[in-house]
């Protein structure tokens, strides 16, 4: 089992030297390659949110990621100093915000949204995700 906690400030540099570092942990660990792009665009989405809409690129504020990778799944959570998310999956579609989530939503087994913080939990083998 792989567990990385890493708290970053809020910087767009230092958010894609983290990304980075993780993406070429998981290729060393011949990580799938379609579950490398699904955590890299995952990854990408959430944090970005919290840079712009939750610390509202504020460079003193931290975004606290917990990354948890095992056999069976991948476990992404991003928390933020923000006020939190309200948001529910049935946004107007044409709505000029939301559809990073709306993207996460979709490639996530599990999407847990509470106040400040989100977590996405991926099936490392994508042929049996369940759509329900």
């Amino acid at each position: 089992m792989e567990i990385i906690r890493t708290i970053i400030p809020t910087d767009l540099k230092l958010i894609k030297d983290f990304r980075d570092k993780l993406i070429n942990i998981l290729i060393e660990k011949s990580v799938e390659d379609d579950l490398i792009f699904k955590i890299k665009l995952i990854l990408d989405e959430l944090i970005i949110n919290s840079y712009k809409h939750g610390n509202r690129c504020q460079y003193d504020k931290i975004i606290d990621t917990i990354f948890v990778l095992d056999e069976d799944y991948c476990l992404i959570k991003v928390k933020d100093e923000g006020e939190g998310i309200d948001y529910f999956i049935e946004n107007d579609a044409f709505t000029d915000h939301g559809r990073g989530i709306k993207l996460v939503y979709s490639l996530a087994e599990e999407l847990i949204i509470r106040d400040n913080m989100i977590t996405a939990l991926v099936r490392r083998d994508s042929r049996m995700k369940l759509y329900i």
